[in-house]
C-alpha cells in the first residue's frame, strides 16, 4: 500500500484525507489562501488561477468581475461595457431603468443611458415630440430645444420656425395670437 503524501506539508497523511486539485492533503494543509479558513467540514474549495485554495466567498470577491451598477462579484452571465462588467439585470438606464441590453448610448458622465435620456441628458430633445434632435437644424426657446417642424404656435398650431414669435407662460404664440390672447 502506498502512503500518501500531504501536499501542503509533503509528510505521511495517516488519517483523514482531502483531496482537491488531483492533490492529498491534511485537513489542516488545504485553507483558503485568504482567510485560512480549512474545508474539512465539506465546504466548496475553489482553485484560484494562481493555483491557491479559496473559499467560495474570496474566490468571487478575488477573481470574478466586479458589477459596474452594484460592486459585487459576478457569477454567471456578465455584460462588457464601457470597461466596466455588469450584470444583467444593473445595466440599465442612469434615469429611466430600462434594461439596455439590446443597445446602449454612453453619456460624457461615463454613465449608461437609453436613447432617449442620452439626447435629454445633452439638451437635444425636442420639446413638442420628446424624440432625439439628431442632425439637422434645431430652435432653441431658453432651455428648451425643437425641431423646426415642431416649433408651432402653441393657440393655431401655426410653424414659427423663421418668423417671429412672442412668449408668454415659457410657451410660444404667433404674434396675432399673442395679440388676440393677451392684449
Amino acid at each position: 500500500m502506498t502512503t500518501m503524501l500531504c501536499s501542503g506539508c509533503n509528510e505521511p497523511i495517516d488519517g483523514v484525507c482531502l483531496n482537491a486539485f488531483g492533490m492529498a492533503w491534511h485537513p489542516e494543509h488545504l485553507v483558503c489562501n485568504i482567510c485560512e479558513k480549512d474545508f474539512s467540514d465539506g465546504s466548496r474549495c475553489e482553485e484560484g488561477s494562481d493555483g491557491f485554495a479559496y473559499c467560495s466567498q474570496h474566490y468571487m470577491d478575488t477573481f470574478c468581475p466586479k458589477c459596474g451598477g452594484c460592486g459585487q462579484a459576478i457569477v454567471g452571465t456578465v455584460i462588457n461595457a464601457m470597461n466596466m462588467a455588469w450584470h444583467p439585470e444593473h445595466f440599465v438606464c442612469a434615469t429611466c431603468k430600462q434594461s439596455l441590453s439590446n443597445s446602449f448610448f454612453h453619456g460624457d458622465d461615463n454613465i449608461p443611458y437609453c436613447e432617449k435620456h442620452y439626447y435629454a441628458s445633452m439638451g437635444l430633445l425636442c420639446e413638442a415630440c420628446d424624440k432625439p434632435i439628431i442632425t439637422g437644424k434645431l430652435i432653441s426657446m431658453d432651455s428648451k430645444r425643437f425641431h423646426p417642424e415642431h416649433f408651432t404656435c402653441t393657440f393655431c398650431k401655426k410653424n414659427l420656425a423663421g418668423s417671429g414669435y412672442k412668449k408668454q407662460s415659457d410657451k410660444p404664440y404667433c404674434n396675432g395670437c399673442h395679440t388676440r390672447l393677451f392684449g
